[in-house]
């Protein structure tokens, strides 16, 4: 398995990565125990996925457009562990809610549930961050062995990539190869929440009564690691001496 992580040392496979997501998200994963891939196009940013949805030129001039494309599903992490950007973006009605796992975890899962071709079907990669060239440039020089390599690899890397104007969002993401079996926009596969999710961190700006609650249930579901509420916003208690 080790070769199906991408742009990632040994060390950030085990570190944690974020993901805010709305609260009742939350609870549809530890009740259908499910985690929820979606196709590249559902991406905000138009240079998502830019790769595949380019054209080709053949050496006789006939132009060709990549047939998989369609095959791949992501989702997004990051190695931020929080911000306030990530706060009011992610979580806009007050009602987000931050899971934790690692890089592991999360690959693993995938790998497990899926069959024999699951090497070149599940991998989990860091984003590496370029200019508008530079993208077009590596386009040019690589894009033919990336989505010809038999690996699986190639085709995975070449959503590994966003404009530097993104480089805050840091982004790790898990990719998926349906080989054209799934049809949806969608993609699901099976997980042990309990085992999954490491941590969990209600939004800061969330009434503490209804923090209370969302913990209660997740201590129903059998949760026993750290749930808090956020203190991003909470002020320091500082002190001075005055010199007179």
């Amino acid at each position: 398995m080790n070769r199906n992580f991408l742009n990632l040392t040994e060390k950030e496979k085990d570190q944690p990565i974020f993901r805010v997501i709305p609260v009742n998200r939350l609870f549809e994963l530890f009740s259908n125990k499910q985690n929820v891939l979606v196709k590249p196009k559902l991406w905000q940013d138009p240079f998502e996925n830019f790769m595949m949805n380019s054209t080709g030129e053949l050496e006789d001039g006939r132009l060709f457009s990549i047939s998989f494309r369609e095959h791949f599903f992501g989702q997004c992490w990051t190695k931020t562990r929080e911000s306030d950007a990530m706060w009011r973006i992610y979580s806009h009605d007050v009602t987000g809610v931050r899971m934790a796992t690692t890089p592991r975890k999360l690959l693993t899962a995938l790998y497990t549930s899926d069959g024999k071709f699951r090497d070149i079907n599940c991998f989990i990669g860091k984003v590496n961050y370029y200019t508008t060239s530079k993208l077009k440039t590596l386009l040019q020089n690589h894009a033919s062995g990336w989505i010809t390599d038999s690996t699986g690899a190639g085709q995975a890397q070449t959503l590994l990539f966003k404009r530097t104007p993104f480089k805050h969002e840091n982004e790790v993401r898990i990719i998926y190869n349906s080989q054209g079996q799934v049809t949806e926009d969608l993609f699901s596969f099976p997980i042990e929440p309990l085992t999954l999710i490491d941590d969990i961190v209600f939004d800061p700006r969330m009434e503490y009564g209804v923090f209370s609650e969302h913990k209660k249930r997740l201590r129903a579901f059998g949760f026993k690691k750290r749930i808090v509420k956020s203190n991003l916003y909470k002020a320091p208690n500082l002190k001075f001496t005055f010199d007179r």
